[in-house]
């Protein structure tokens, strides 16, 4: 009979070995998220705080057409990847997730394989989503200031 160390051992070592083929297989996707300043000329830079569960990605400032992006690959096994940010430009500010499982499977573009990419672009109305870089898709706001 197999004791409960021995169970454990066993369990242990099949959810690493699941772990370690869902990473050489390409199961757990990467994924790039960038964030671009298309705010106008001539007013305050976009401040950006950007953080996960994990991660604090740190403030950012951002003068127009600048880009701030950050890569990772998403959770696969237990719990779920998400990424919010908090932006400052002017007298507003917005928070909200960049990054989550829903965007992770609707709205995000494939590159190639294992490579998913998801562009934000900051306007002075609003923030704008847009599945990859090229060919330039169209952008849709997702988010009022």
């Amino acid at each position: 009979m197999i004791n409960f160390n021995t169970k454990t051992l066993i369990l242990s070592l099949i959810f690493l070995l699941n772990l370690i083929l869902a990473k050489s297989f390409g199961i757990s996707s990467r994924y790039n998220v960038y964030i671009t300043s298309n705010l106008p000329n001539n007013t305050q830079p976009l401040t950006v705080h950007c953080q996960s569960g994990d991660d604090d990605l740190g403030y950012k400032v951002l003068h127009p057409n600048e880009e701030f992006s950050f890569s990772f690959r998403r959770k696969v096994l237990i719990g779920s990847t998400l990424y919010f940010c908090h932006f400052w430009w002017e007298n507003k500010d917005k928070s909200f997730e960049v990054f989550n499982n829903h965007i992770a499977e609707k709205d995000c573009g494939n590159v190639n394989g294992d490579l998913d990419e998801c562009y934000w672009r900051v306007q002075a109305d609003g923030f704008y989503f847009g599945a990859h870089r090229y060919p330039p898709p169209p952008y849709l706001m997702k988010e009022p200031w």
